[in-house]
């Protein structure tokens, strides 16, 4: 007697998230709201389709494309995206940008380091209230509260990205937003958040990523927690996003790894097919608002009927989410991994085998390296990094980063650690030591330079520049070891240093640091508590 399941593996709803979700990273998913809804294998384009269904064809590569790479979706739903009045102008202002070429006077290049603080909720922007305004929150819907930080090259030319951080309170009501720019990649900070797409609904809480593929119209709302007391937060969501222009998030290569490691293909999920019901026919459907971001402006449309009504769709192209938590962080036993081995996402770049960006995830792991600098080293790299926290302490010592807040490192400028935590790491002990608990950090590695949006330089409601004097402590320790130095240079029949000042030879101990350190002036937060390094191998 033979027992096999009706279907495939489905990951079933639970008490913490009312969805389904099908599984496995870019596979050909295939999914019905009601059986019978996609038409028989062989075609797509049936003459008649069951339910009276409309067929729509969404593809996000080209048509000439190879077949390891080629993405699209067939949707089988109860009107065309085509039924809808004619297309406007948005017109009020926003901060999103999609170009980031020199010739675009509100983005500028700078080799400075900055750090951003989280945005409020309830203080979207950086303005003045009016006395009628003063004490009482606006309502912020996720459109409304997307704020451009940064980017590289131009969504025109298929080539790019752009860093944003999101902060709203309000869910889009009868509202949905298509991005015909890009990929969003989302990371959820604060803020457990309903996302409907017209593929299927997608549950994602802070520690996890969604990615909305572009050309898919969604919608964001806020999921209500009620275990937390109200007054112990506040209202709304906060995090980033990463937009890719042109090309799609893929896996990272595993080399060597072989089969196991870093993030797992089972472990991305997909939504089922759903939509709504309400309805039944047009003249009982209610009026939706769809806005349309092109080249980073804001366009709409309205329409008598629901976008989210498709009932069966098969494909690869679709929107998927990602638990951070389930990632496979890697340890070395001497030296240190490099950022990217801890990479969950990557988007390859017009150039052969140079990705555009990866996205890495920083968590709790083993720190095993023996004999070797277990802090960031300094380093210059082509890459620019943009790092955040979405829960936990940050332990790096040159910046104080909190969660919901994003550094900027340029390409090819000098970073690392600070002197102070430099000489205590060369004088630890290192045993293996379990590291990162209760932390979750990221980093955006662009493989370019980044361009920051006037908006961030001039109206970000918590930027600071690096803070002047950190790297004045630093000593050179070279003529510490004179003796040495000079018998190897007599002993290779040259002329040895010269002996210096007893004043100049100083052991290897840290600067006296206060308790505080003073930042510049601009920086509203006046002063900021020095915090210790995590010993951990890890980019801050």
């Amino acid at each position: 007697m033979r027992h096999s399941p009706p279907t495939g593996f489905i990951q079933d709803a639970s008490e913490d998230d009312p969805y389904k979700y099908q599984l496995g990273f870019g596979n050909h998913h295939v999914t019905e709201a009601i059986a019978g809804a996609l038409p028989p294998n062989g075609t797509n384009l049936p003459k008649k389709t069951r339910y009276g269904l409309f067929a729509e064809h969404l593809n996000g590569t080209s048509f000439i494309s190879s077949r390891e790479t080629v993405s699209n979706v067939w949707m089988y739903r109860k009107r065309p995206a085509a039924a809808h009045k004619p297309v406007g102008p948005v017109q009020t202002s926003h901060q999103i940008e999609a170009c980031f070429l020199p010739t675009n006077s509100n983005v500028s290049f700078t080799p400075l380091g900055y750090t951003c603080g989280p945005l409020s909720t309830n203080t979207p922007e950086k303005t003045t209230p009016t006395p009628s305004e003063s004490g009482r929150t606006s309502n912020i819907t996720f459109i409304q509260g997307l704020k451009t930080i940064g980017g590289h090259g131009d969504s025109t030319l298929k080539e790019g990205l752009a860093v944003h951080q999101y902060a709203f309170n309000t869910d889009m009501h009868r509202q949905a937003l298509v991005n015909h720019d890009g990929d969003f990649l989302m990371v959820p900070q604060r803020g457990m958040l309903d996302i409907k797409t017209e593929l299927g609904i997608l549950r994602v809480k802070p520690g996890m990523i969604i990615v909305v593929p572009a050309g898919i119209r969604f919608s964001v709302s806020i999921v209500h927690d009620s275990i937390l007391p109200a007054a112990e937060i506040e209202p709304g969501a906060v995090g980033y996003v990463l937009e890719i222009f042109g090309t799609h998030y893929t896996l990272p290569d595993l080399g060597v790894l072989g089969a196991n490691g870093l993030a797992h293909i089972r472990d991305f999920e997909y939504p089922v097919a759903t939509f709504d019901t309400n309805g039944s026919s047009q003249a009982n459907d209610m009026e939706w608002e769809i806005t349309i971001k092109l080249a980073g402006k804001l366009s709409s449309y309205n329409q008598p009927h629901t976008p989210f009504d498709v009932v069966a769709w098969h494909g690869r192209y679709a929107p998927f989410r990602y638990d951070m938590a389930r990632f496979g962080h890697l340890t070395a036993n001497v030296d240190q991994l490099d950022p990217t081995a801890y990479c969950v996402l990557t988007a390859p770049s017009k150039w052969p085998g140079v990705s555009l960006v990866d996205f890495c995830v920083f968590g709790e792991k083993w720190a095993v390296a023996q004999n070797t600098v277990r802090i960031p080293y300094y380093h210059r790299t082509m890459a620019t990094e943009l790092g955040g926290v979405i829960k936990g302490e940050y332990k790096g010592s040159v910046r104080p980063l909190e969660a919901g807040g994003l550094c900027f490192e340029q390409g090819y400028m000098p970073h690392g650690e600070s002197y102070e935590a430099y000489v205590r790491d060369s004088k630890t002990e290192h045993e293996p030591l379990k590291v990162g608990k209760d932390y979750l950090g990221f980093m955006f590695h662009v493989s370019s330079h980044i361009a920051l949006t006037k908006w961030a330089m001039e109206e970000h409601p918590d930027i600071r520049p690096e803070r002047a004097g950190l790297w004045d402590p630093f000593q050179s320790h070279l003529l510490d070891h004179i003796d040495v130095i000079n018998e190897s240079l007599a002993n290779a029949g040259l002329a040895g240093l010269d002996t210096p000042r007893s004043d100049q030879n100083k052991p290897l101990t840290p600067p006296a640091t206060p308790n505080c350190v003073m930042v510049p002036d601009s920086d509203r937060r006046g002063r900021v508590p020095t915090v210790d390094v995590q010993m951990d191998g890890t980019e801050p």
